[in-house]
């Protein structure tokens, strides 16, 4: 073992490990639900459905993809009528990203897929402590988070989230 890395289970290579290994079982989980869409289309429809009337790029942003990525991702939802872009009114070089009616069926067909995902991640775990590490990893983000203030949101427990909307938290 090197004398720079005392632990292979450091907190950074944990937070690394569960967040790679979550969003290839949603990927899975997403090609093996035969959705029709992407797993990338469907955390794009996502990243919209949470912060709609965001610009392209924020979005962009949030995802962690190039710009040019989210465009053809955004190209193939439209085509499909799952979002509508249109121009931002304070800057006419920016699009805005929202919703269509049709999106929701498919929240409905993703909905059950990520509920078991996040069932199989959480498994074994007490619920306390899962609002618990939710409320330390979401101040976490916001002591890292720019000025984004979507990022800045304190933890909603599990028990709120499920209540408040029916869409599917995206695999990031």
């Amino acid at each position: 073992m090197s004398d720079h890395l005392p632990n292979n289970n450091s907190f950074g290579f944990l937070l690394t490990d569960v967040s790679r290994l979550f969003r290839q079982t949603f990927e899975k989980a997403i090609m093996e639900a035969g959705i029709d869409l992407t797993p990338g289309e469907v955390r794009a429809l996502a990243h919209v459905a949470r912060a709609p009337g965001s610009r392209q790029a924020t979005i962009a942003e949030r995802m962690g993809v190039e710009p040019m990525t989210l465009s053809a991702y955004l190209d193939r939802l439209e085509s499909r009528r799952l979002i509508n872009r249109e121009t931002d009114p304070s800057d006419r070089r920016a699009k805005i990203v929202t919703l269509t009616d049709e999106s929701e069926e498919v929240f409905k067909r993703v909905q059950p897929v990520a509920e078991a995902i996040y069932r199989q991640t959480v498994d074994g775990i007490d619920p306390a402590v899962q609002d618990a590490v939710g409320a330390a990893l979401a101040r976490m983000r916001g002591n890292l988070a720019s000025s984004d203030p979507l990022l800045r949101q304190p933890w909603s427990s599990r028990a709120e989230h499920v209540r408040s909307d029916s869409r599917p938290a995206s695999a990031d």
